[in-house]
């Protein structure tokens, strides 16, 4: 790979040239396509390095003005951690009883052809019988003893490895950074930025390994951290990889020159975490002040879903996992008759999670009013989800990082003109009340989420004039995000 050479700007100033990381594709990810544009915007020369998790092979492209280099990632290091961490916890002794669940099958089956055999010889051959039955019965009495030894082994461990001294080791746990760092390093000080603008906590040792060595080159290069969550309030998942990511920022975030967040909430809470000399800059993943839809709208995800316009439609666009708790939505239809559900998934329909909620919607009888969509272009969602009546996010309460956020979909669904219904977790909460656009509910409870629905549903013209508020609009568009952007990198360099 060859230094690129840096261009000058128009009228022979040169630009400084801004490097951007994320480690993941950028085909669905709004926030880091605005922000490399916003940036590219106010004169910088912006290369921005993606995840190509599937690729082979080096991808270059464009993004208007950013020049867009996709990276094979093929995460060698994490694929053999976890194969060995699965053989580490599947170990079992041969004796006294059995290793898997396999064996006592095969056990059983052999058990049963013997004694097919055995009858019509003689005496010896049944008592041999016999006793293989005691032994074969002791054995799988023993069985799910040891499962729950075992297990109880497992979690003695895992709670050994949660201790501050050894979270000072997190790369060990965290192989597939490891993997993120081989990809990405090299590209990160190759290009020689000006500014490193690292996207979310999986590429930040990547970051710091570069300003290291560019540092050592007597190039020195400003290195932003735009932190997606709050990566201390993760929990529910993986306790060990969350422990080691709170391990890894904590040791990483003395590197860094300026921090960026998604939400006022996390911002305190990081400067209070880490004592930063300077409150992160706040920029929400908010869509542009043109895409806000209005004015009544047809065909989109109403269209998609095949629901006549007279019906009440509900819509939930994004990903799908246990902590969105969209299963909540579907429970709640069978107290809201005549109320019909789309939900837009991401990435895709045909997936495991959105089969499961059909399953859910059959088992519930309520599959008729379920409908599941494919997704479209960020770029294109508000205009998708304006012909719905009301814009719901169920996520789970009770998780910091749940508690503090503005999710992304929260503004899709303002922008898009619709009134929400969202778990009552305290910065959603916070927003709805004081705009008065919706309804919060008890994520944990569906009979609430119905009530939720029914109060909006039974005043959606006020709703409705609240979210379409010019004045709401401008103060959460992207326009006024990009500005809060701009203002930030006309700091960084001025030192």
């Amino acid at each position: 790979m060859t230094t690129v050479e840096k261009e000058p700007a128009p009228g022979g100033r040169r630009q400084p040239h801004v490097v951007m990381a994320v480690a993941s594709g950028i085909l669905r990810d709004a926030r880091v396509r605005k922000t490399a544009l916003a940036v590219a915007e106010a004169g910088y020369r912006v290369t921005l390095l993606w995840g190509d998790h599937e690729g082979s092979a080096v991808v270059e492209g464009t993004l208007g003005p950013v020049r867009t280099i996709g990276l094979p990632v093929p995460y060698v290091l994490r694929d053999a951690r976890t194969r060995r961490e699965a053989r580490r916890r599947a170990w079992r002794p041969a004796w006294p009883s059995y290793r898997d669940k396999g064996q006592v099958r095969t056990a059983t089956v052999r058990l049963a052809a013997a004694a097919a055999r055995v009858e019509g010889r003689g005496i010896e051959s049944r008592a041999v019988l016999r006793a293989r039955r005691s032994a074969h019965r002791a054995r799988s009495a023993l069985f799910p003893l040891q499962e729950r030894a075992f297990a109880r082994l497992w979690r003695h461990l895992d709670a050994r490895s949660l201790r501050p001294e050894r979270l000072s080791r997190w790369r060990q746990e965290l192989a597939n950074i490891a993997d993120l760092e081989a990809a990405f390093t090299t590209w990160l000080w190759r290009l020689e930025p000006e500014i490193l603008h690292i996207h979310d906590i999986h590429l930040l040792g990547a970051g710091v390994q570069a300003k290291r060595r560019l540092t050592s080159r007597g190039r020195p290069v400003t290195l932003v951290y735009d932190a997606h969550e709050y990566i201390p309030g993760i929990t529910g998942v993986n306790p060990k990889a969350e422990a080691a990511y709170q391990a890894m920022e904590l040791d990483l975030i003395g590197e860094i020159d300026a921090m960026i967040t998604v939400s006022e909430s996390i911002a305190d809470a990081l400067q209070q975490r880490y004592a930063l000399a300077h409150r992160p800059t706040v920029v929400l993943n908010t869509p542009p002040r043109a895409s806000a839809v209005t004015g009544e709208q047809v065909g989109g995800v109403r269209e998609a879903a095949g629901v006549p316009d007279d019906v009440p439609l509900l819509v939930y666009s994004g990903v799908l996992g246990h902590q969105r708790n969209v299963g909540a939505v579907i429970t709640a239809l069978a107290e809201l008759p005549g109320v019909h559900f789309a939900c837009v998934c991401v990435p895709s329909a045909h997936h495991p999670a959105p089969r499961a909620l059909a399953a859910l919607a059959t088992q519930l009888g309520v599959d008729d009013r379920v409908h599941l969509v494919d997704p479209v272009l960020p770029e294109a969602i508000s205009g998708f989800l304006a012909s719905a009546d009301v814009g719901v996010h169920p996520m789970v309460s009770g998780l910091a990082n749940h508690e503090m956020a503005l999710p992304n979909k929260l503004f899709d669904y303002i922008f898009a003109g619709l009134p929400v219904v969202v778990s009552d977790v305290a910065e959603m909460r916070r927003f709805v009340t004081e705009h008065g656009v919706g309804a919060t509910f008890d994520p944990g409870d569906p009979d609430d989420l119905a009530r939720a629905v029914r109060d909006v549903l039974a005043d959606s013209e006020s709703f409705r004039r609240a979210v379409r508020s010019p004045e709401l609009l401008d103060m959460y568009c992207w326009d006024e995000q990009a500005r809060r952007l701009r203002e930030l990198y006309s700091t960084l360099l001025e030192a």
